[in-house]
Order: C-alpha cells, then structure tokens, then sequence
C-alpha cells in the first residue's frame, strides 16, 4: 500500500492547474512536480517515480502526443491525464488521445471531485492509496463538545 501519491503537472499556460491538481488531493499525502515544459517532464519522470502526470493538451497535438509516448516508455506505471479547455475540435482530441493510452482527458475548467477521482482511480491502476487521516477542524471539535453539554444537560 503506497502513502504518497507522485504527481508531475504540467501546463505552463495557466498556473491554476497546479492548484486545482493540489486542492484535489489535500486529504492525500502527495507531491507535486511542477514542469514549465515537456523536456522538463520527461527529466522529471527520470529522476522519481511519478503515478500520474498531469498535461496541458497543447498545440501542435503531435508533440502532446510524442511526449505521451516518451512517458509511457520512460515511466510506464504513471498515467497521463491530459487537460485542456474543450470546444468542438476537442471531441475528436479526447478520443485520439484515449485511443493512444492516456488514462483520461478532462475539460477545463476543473470539477474538483472529478479530478480527485481520476488521480486516485489512475494511481490505483498499479498500487492502492492509502487515505490520510486528517484531524477534524477546530469548529467540528467545538460543535461535538456543545452538542455533548447538551446531551447530557438534557
């Protein structure tokens, strides 16, 4: 069972990427990588073991598609989720790139519960995750402990 979950995100066109990626799993342990490039992910991959690597659907396709071959190649455990903002040409894009082996391919903007799943189901594909254990925020312990008081007064 894993306790860390390795994510490289690469979209050097909208830094929010990286964030949504984040804030999808903040109740995992899990690094992030970020890259500013392609060359940058294929160094990246070399270097640690990487479960999912997040990529900006850019143009040239050609070049998405390349370094989604390099991936699989270099690091075949990891599983590539391509993002992109969708339109009408993205429909035939979604299914070449599944066609080609990428695990998923998710419009933007992000639903983060969506996002959640599909890191977690594509980092489970090769190892189960363990879910780390947070502690309840301060305002879940203070309602517990009034609503006790009042149990018990009543």
């Amino acid at each position: 069972m894993k306790d860390t979950i390795s994510i490289v995100v690469c979209d050097p066109e909208d830094p929010r990427t990286l964030e949504s990626v984040a804030e999808a799993v903040r109740e995992y342990q899990s690094v992030l990588i970020p890259c500013a490039s392609g060359e940058a992910v294929g160094a990246a991959i070399e270097r640690q073991p990487v479960d999912v690597v997040v990529l900006n659907l850019q143009k040239p396709l050609e070049e998405a598609f390349r370094l989604l071959l390099e991936i699989q190649g270099k690091a075949p455990q990891a599983e590539v989720i391509f993002v992109a903002q969708f339109d009408d040409e993205m429909l035939w894009v979604w299914m070449e790139v599944i066609q080609r082996g990428a695990y998923e391919f998710l419009p933007k903007p992000f639903d983060p519960e969506e996002l959640k799943h599909h890191v977690v189901h594509a980092t489970e594909k090769h190892h189960p995750v363990r879910l780390r254990k947070r502690p309840p925020a301060e305002s879940v312990k203070d309602l517990k402990a009034t609503s006790k008081k009042k149990a018990s007064a009543a």
